[in-house]
């Protein structure tokens, strides 16, 4: 079984180095080289960020390699805390090198220990290029490669999972948010939750897919009219 997640755009202050080159080493460093041409302004214009963000991510462009953090430990949004990976005990860290992938707009597919620096590259941005032409190819032919015939449990985002080639080995999982009778998904909510159902995997290893619908966790239930085989939703009741 193979788990992805998403990265975040915000990096924590921990810094837990690596020596682990990512597996696509050489394609990110491409997509550098073109990063770093552009200006602070072309950057705010492009990526429609804020002067200030662009500012520090021109930073991250011209001061790329500088450091080399492992990145499960590097990223710090609402999914990485929920996963809270320093609470995870060896056997869970020993299962989850080989079993969780993060998907990357920069560096395509990253395994949990592999070196990262700061950077800001959504897969959805064209600043430079097409992401998803540029990385399809190369993430689908590695998964179908290493892990032939293996469930891939799909708790990345739309904006970086639809770079997922459709398969009857790939199940998503979602989660929605129930307020005032109408389920909606809540952002920040499905974010944590994403990385809790990534944590509780690696933590209790299964094998069958199906013993997915059985896992409780923060008021969320697996919900059979919502599901269907290749999506198991999972949904929580808020209260005001």
């Amino acid at each position: 079984m193979i788990i992805l997640l998403s990265p975040a755009k915000t990096f924590s202050k921990i810094k837990v180095t690596s020596e682990n080159k990512p597996l696509f080493n050489e394609d990110a460093s491409y997509l550098i080289s073109k990063l770093k041409k552009l200006s602070v302004l072309s950057i705010h214009r492009k990526m429609k960020i804020s002067k200030d963000l662009a500012q520090k991510t021109y930073d991250y462009y011209q001061t790329f390699g500088n450091e080399s953090l492992r990145a499960i430990y590097a990223y710090d949004g609402y999914a990485y805390k929920g996963l809270d990976v320093f609470s995870l005990n060896e056997k869970a860290l020993s299962y989850m090198k080989n079993h969780l992938y993060i998907l990357s707009g920069l560096y395509g597919l990253l395994r949990p220990y592999d070196g990262i620096s700061y950077y800001r590259l959504e897969m959805q941005d064209q600043t430079i290029l097409n992401l998803y032409r540029y990385w399809k190819k190369k993430i689908n032919d590695y998964m179908n490669q290493q892990h032939p015939n293996e469930w891939i449990i799909n708790l990345a985002s739309h904006e970086y999972s639809k770079i997922i080639e459709p398969s009857k080995h790939v199940l998503t999982i979602s989660f929605l948010q129930k307020m005032n009778g109408q389920y909606k998904t809540i952002s920040m909510h499905a974010k944590k939750a994403r990385g809790m159902m990534a944590k509780h995997l690696i933590s209790n290893p299964i094998d069958d897919v199906s013993k997915i619908k059985s896992i409780t966790f923060d008021g969320y239930h697996y919900d059979e009219h919502l599901s269907n085989t290749f999506e198991y939703v999972f949904t929580k009741e808020l209260t005001l």
